[in-house]
């Protein structure tokens, strides 16, 4: 390519770029005047966009930092990719919105309506999601590291593969949730609720499960030491092959589960039932039985 030929082709990128711009400055302003909901890609950072109807809006990759959203509803909306970083959405409406990808981080969702949402692959690390309506909400390999996700309604949500590390999960109603290959490493999950969930593959290092209704869980290979399993309801769930050395399991309920090939080593299972529980190849070495005699 010789000189001019350059110099033509740096004007024409320039008179593209220029145009561009031009371009998403009209959508922007079209949308601001409520003349369209969609706006892919714009940057409406502090936007005031209250009490506005944006259910199946395109706000798809859109820079919304600051943006005021006071009885807005998203239902349906697609926000995948977009930066909604520290934003409050607290109450709102985004059932069944698309939020896959997006920067969601230290941002509130505190009571807010995520059933059916695709929060897919998004950043939530710090979010508040306390009594948040997930059900049948997509998870899946999100960033959920210190979320606040007391008391949500997530049955049947898809967990798998995510990042709950030191999640604040206590009283969650997990019913037949998807947790599996999950990293729940430090979580809180005081008295929650996961009756016929899936952890099977998860990572539980020192996970909180006092008093849990895991009734019939597949907790198949899960892995992490010093679990704590106290008072839990584990009736016919399954733990085959799960490895959870020096986990507490005082006073739980295992009548009828499955502790084939498990590995319980170091744990304490004084007080617990073991009624009619599997125990083919289950590893007890140096565990306190229910009877408080130390398994040799």
């Amino acid at each position: 390519m010789g000189p001019v030929q350059s110099i033509l082709c740096i004007g024409l990128l320039a008179l593209l770029a220029t145009a561009a711009d031009r371009a998403s400055a009209q959508d922007v302003a079209a949308f601001l005047a409520k003349a369209t909901n969609n706006c892919r890609g714009c940057v409406l950072n502090g936007a005031n966009l209250e009490r506005r109807d944006l259910t199946g809006a395109d706000l798809s990759g859109a820079d919304l930092r600051g943006a005021s959203f006071s009885r807005t509803i998203l239902r349906g909306a697609d926000l995948s990719a977009a930066n909604l970083a520290g934003v409050s959405l607290k109450r709102r409406d985004l059932a069944g919105a698309n939020l896959q990808g997006a920067n969601l981080q230290g941002a509130s969702f505190h009571r807010a309506i995520l059933r059916n949402t695709n929060l897919g692959g998004a950043d939530l690390r710090g979010v508040n999601l306390n009594l948040a309506l997930l059900t049948s909400a997509n998870l899946q390999r999100a960033n959920l590291m210190q979320a606040l996700l007391f008391q949500i309604d997530a049955g049947g949500a898809d967990f798998r593969a995510a990042n709950l590390r030191a999640a604040l999960m206590g009283s969650a109603r997990l019913i037949n949730a998807k947790l599996d290959n999950a990293d729940l490493t430090f979580a809180d999950l005081f008295e929650a609720r996961l009756t016929n969930a899936n952890l099977h593959n998860a990572t539980i290092t020192e996970t909180n499960l006092y008093g849990a209704n895991l009734l019939r869980a597949d907790l198949s290979r899960v892995s992490g030491e010093r679990a704590i399993f106290v008072r839990a309801t584990m009736r016919g769930a399954n733990l085959a092959s799960a490895i959870l050395k020096q986990a507490d399991f005082f006073q739980a309920d295992l009548v009828e589960a499955d502790l084939t090939g498990a590995d319980l080593q170091g744990a304490r299972l004084a007080a617990a039932k073991l009624f009619n529980a599997v125990q083919i190849d289950t590893k007890f070495q140096g565990a306190i039985m229910p009877d408080n005699s130390v398994h040799p």
